[in-house]
């Protein structure tokens, strides 16, 4: 009889100190928690609630007008021409960017000499804002800027310099080495962290067997890293649709608003204080509403199709 009291008093001693654990928990969360719910979940609704209205920031000429917002949707050719370039986009940096970063994490894995000083160079842009990296490729690829000063004049490796942002290919090239340079850094820890959690006695029964450098990494290293690859693909395919900042900064469209992302052109048209009038801001929630469900549809379909990777190995 005294076990089970002893028992149960010990039994009721954790209960409560697990929920006063428990407790403390959610008052540490509680300003993140509010902090969500005032800066995404309200702004969230808010938007979604007006793309059904005609809204110019002035509540007295609010009016419903229902599916109207949509319906000019169908007749935006610039929305979907921004659409497409955020698309095209991605498909020119995200080739780069991994492989790139791949690479540099495979040679940072290996037993060098100030190895941390390099790791912390590759990081280093990653910290810095997006609209800072956007200026400095700004400066540095304006007509008469660093680099056609240097090609044409130190090394005149071009006859004439070239106008970067005159063409919509040339505009692109320079935003994805800017957006390239500043998150291939993230990606390259993150590929530290995979390399240095594939055991060791593999490559040791590998190198036995006769296996190569070569063979070892393509039959054994990314197969290993496949699951943590899934996700960075999935969360840079993310960021990097709902890229916006990055374009208003370097080339505010240029030339002729072909370089606008999707989100960067819902900003510059739609956004409250851009510097217009008589803007309808009720159709740029219609577009935010459209274009976070285009993105949700392309997340959940790279989901679906990368499940292989978790098997791979």
């Amino acid at each position: 009889m005294g076990n089970f009291s002893t028992g149960k008093r010990l039994g009721a001693n954790n209960t409560a100190r697990y929920r006063q654990k428990a407790r403390w928990c959610y008052i540490m969360m509680t300003p993140q928690i509010i902090g969500f719910l005032v800066f995404t979940i309200i702004p969230i609704v808010w938007a979604i609630s007006r793309s059904w209205f005609f809204y110019n920031g002035i509540e007295t000429y609010t009016r419903f007008i229902g599916w109207e917002n949509f319906r000019l949707l169908t007749k935006d050719k610039q929305y979907w021409q921004s659409l497409l370039t955020t698309i095209e986009f991605a498909f020119m940096k995200l080739p780069i960017e991994y492989p790139l970063a791949l690479t540099i994490a495979v040679l940072l894995n290996k037993k060098i000499r100030g190895i941390g000083f390099f790791r912390t160079v590759y990081y280093m842009p990653y910290i810095i804002s997006v609209s800072i990296r956007a200026l400095i490729f700004a400066n540095l690829f304006t007509f008469f800027g660093f680099i056609n000063t240097f090609f044409t004049e130190t090394i005149p490796l071009m006859s004439e310099p070239i106008d970067w942002f005159g063409t919509k290919f040339n505009a692109l090239c320079v935003l994805v080495l800017c957006d390239v340079w500043g998150t291939f850094g993230l990606n390259v820890l993150y590929f530290l962290g995979a390399l240095q959690n594939v055991p060791s006695d593999i490559y040791e029964a590998a190198e036995i067997d006769g296996a190569g450098k070569l063979r070892q990494f393509f039959s054994m290293t990314l197969p290993m890293i496949a699951p943590t690859l899934q996700i960075m693909l999935m969360l840079s395919i993310v960021g990097t649709l709902g890229s916006g900042e990055i374009m208003l900064v370097l080339t505010n469209g240029a030339p002729g608003g072909q370089t606008f992302s999707v989100n960067a052109y819902i900003f510059s048209h739609y956004a409250p204080g851009m510097d217009q009038t008589g803007i309808n801001i009720g159709y740029g929630c219609a577009l935010s509403l459209v274009t976070a469900l285009i993105m949700t549809a392309i997340t959940i379909g790279y989901t679906k199709f990368s499940k292989r990777l978790n098997n791979v190995f």
